[in-house]
C-alpha cells in the first residue's frame, strides 16, 4: 500500500461507524497468529479478531475451500440446499448430538443464532413469557439479545426490552453472597431457582447462558455448576441454550465446551469461529423440539455457501491438525505464567479460563479486589506498542478483565513473547498504580 492509500485509509476512519478505537489500526494483512498493520508492524493477536481465527489467519486449507466454493456457486436461498450445506450440517449434529438426532440452522451472525434459539424455545414453550439469564452474560446486540445481555449503561434501547428473569452466576471470585466455594454449596443455584419462581409469571421459555462468560469477564464456573444449572431448568420446565459463540470451535480445548463440561443442552448456538474467519453462525437443536413453519426464521444470505464450505475445511483442519491438543497445551503453559504472576503480584486478583480462553482480572488489592480498571487499559494499550493485541472484559473500560485467547495454531515461541511481554507490563503496572507486590510468607 503506497502512502497515499495508506492516508486515505486513516482519514477514512473519521467517516464509519461502529467500534471506536482509541488508537486507529489499519491491518492489511496476517499469518497464522500475527496480525500486520499499514506501518509494517507485526503483533501477535490474542484478540483472535473477536475470538474469531481459532486456525488463524488464513489457514491455507480453509481458503482453498472458499476459493473452490466461490468458483462454482456463491448464492442460493434458504430453501435450497447444496452438498456442502448437507454435509456440514449433518457433521454439527454429529459433533453436538453424539449419537442423539439434532438438527442445524444457520446464519451469519452470533445475535441472529441466539435469536433463533429464542424463537425456537418460544415455539415449544408457547404459554412461556419470559427467558432466564445469567448476571453478566451477553447473548448479542440485536433487540432481543439486548435484553439478554448484561445491563448496557445508558441503554438507549431499554424500553424495547423486557421478559427477562436475571439471576446471578458462580463469580466465586466476586461471589454476590459472600461465600467460598465449595463451602457455599452452590448457594448460587438454589438462588437462582427460588429468584426465578418468583419473579416469573409460569415457567420461563428457557435458560440461555454461557458456559463460560466471555464479553462479561471471562468468567468460568465451578464443575459441579453446569449439571446443576442443567437439572434446575429441567425441574422449571425450561429449555437449555447454551451460547457457544465464543467457546466452540476448540476456543476451550474441545470442540464445544458440551464435550468440557459433560452437559447436553437443548439448544447449542455457535458462531465467530465457525467459519475460519468467513461469516457463519448458527444453532444445533434436539430433533424432536418442534421446529419452524415456513416463513418463522429464513434468511436470504443465511446459508452463504463460501462459508459453509470454509466451515468444513476449518472442522477437518482443527481435527486433522490435532489443535484441540494445541490449545489445551498452550492454554496450559500461558495459565501457568499467570498463575506465578498472581502469586508474586498483589495486581493480579485472578486467573481463569480453560484452554484459550484466558482471562486476567486486576484488582487494587487483594483484600478490597477493587478492580484495577485504569491498570487493566494500559496494559492492553502499552501491550499493543509491544507487539501483542491483548483483549479487555465487556468494553468502555467497564471492567479490569484483560483476555489472552490467541488463535490454537500459536507457536512456542509467540506463546513465549506473550508471556514475557505481559509479565513485563505487570511489573510496571504495579509501580506505575502504586499497587504493593506480594510478600512472601
Amino acid at each position: 500500500m503506497d502512502e497515499s492509500a495508506k492516508s486515505r485509509g486513516r482519514q477514512a476512519t473519521l467517516y464509519q461507524w461502529g467500534a471506536p478505537q482509541s488508537e486507529p489500526m489499519v491491518v492489511t494483512r496476517g499469518s497464522g497468529a500475527v496480525v500486520f498493520d499499514d506501518q509494517g508492524n507485526a503483533y501477535v493477536d490474542c484478540t483472535s479478531q473477536a475470538w474469531s481465527l481459532n486456525v488463524g489467519y488464513g489457514h491455507p486449507a480453509v481458503l482453498e475451500a472458499a476459493r473452490q466454493q466461490l468458483e462454482r456457486l456463491t448464492h442460493v436461498r434458504t430453501a435450497f440446499d447444496t452438498e456442502a450445506k448437507l454435509e456440514l450440517s449433518a457433521k454439527l449434529a454429529e459433533l453436538v448430538g453424539k449419537g442423539e438426532d439434532y438438527r442445524v440452522l444457520f446464519t451469519l451472525h452470533g445475535s441472529l443464532a441466539n435469536e433463533g434459539a429464542m424463537m425456537l424455545a418460544l415455539k415449544n414453550r408457547s404459554e412461556s413469557k419470559n427467558f432466564v439469564t445469567l448476571w453478566d452474560g451477553y447473548h448479542g446486540r440485536s433487540f432481543a439479545t439486548r435484553a439478554m445481555s448484561w445491563p448496557h449503561p445508558e441503554n438507549s434501547f431499554l424500553h424495547f426490552t423486557g421478559n427477562t428473569v436475571r439471576v446471578p452466576q458462580a463469580y466465586c471470585y466476586r461471589c454476590p453472597f459472600g461465600l467460598s466455594y465449595p463451602e457455599c454449596g452452590m448457594a448460587c443455584v438454589d438462588f437462582a431457582e427460588r429468584a426465578i419462581r418468583a419473579s416469573s409469571d409460569g415457567p420461563p421459555a428457557a435458560l440461555i447462558m454461557e458456559p463460560v462468560q466471555g464479553n462479561g469477564g471471562q468468567i468460568d464456573f465451578p464443575l459441579p455448576y453446569y449439571p446443576a444449572m442443567a437439572e434446575m431448568a429441567k425441574r422449571l420446565g425450561m429449555l437449555l441454550i447454551w451460547d457457544e459463540i465464543q467457546t466452540g470451535f476448540g476456543r476451550v480445548g474441545e470442540m464445544f465446551a458440551s464435550d468440557l463440561y459433560g452437559v447436553k443442552p437443548d439448544i447449542v448456538t455457535f458462531g465467530k469461529a465457525a467459519g475460519g474467519g468467513f461469516p457463519l453462525a448458527g444453532m444445533v437443536a434436539r430433533a424432536d423440539l418442534g421446529y419452524f413453519e415456513e416463513g418463522d426464521f429464513s434468511l436470504t444470505f443465511g446459508a452463504f455457501p463460501v462459508s459453509i464450505a470454509a466451515s468444513l475445511a476449518t472442522i477437518r483442519v482443527i481435527e486433522e491438525e490435532g489443535l484441540l491438543e494445541r490449545c489445551r497445551a498452550a492454554g496450559t503453559r500461558i495459565t501457568a505464567a499467570m498463575k506465578q504472576l498472581k502469586s508474586s503480584y498483589e495486581l493480579v486478583g485472578d486467573v481463569r479460563g480453560p484452554g484459550l480462553m484466558i482471562g486476567v482480572e486486576l484488582v487494587k488489592d487483594a483484600d478490597s479486589k477493587e478492580p484495577a480498571i485504569a491498570a487493566a487499559q494500559w496494559i492492553v494499550a502499552e501491550g499493543k506498542r509491544r507487539g501483542v493485541l491483548l483483549g479487555e472484559g465487556k468494553y468502555g473500560g467497564r471492567t479490569s478483565v484483560v483476555k489472552i485467547k490467541p488463535p490454537m495454531v500459536i507457536s512456542d515461541e509467540q506463546v513465549e513473547q506473550v508471556i514475557d511481554v505481559f509479565s513485563s507490563l505487570v511489573a510496571e503496572a504495579s509501580d506505575r498504580f502504586l499497587v504493593p507486590r506480594r510478600v512472601s510468607a
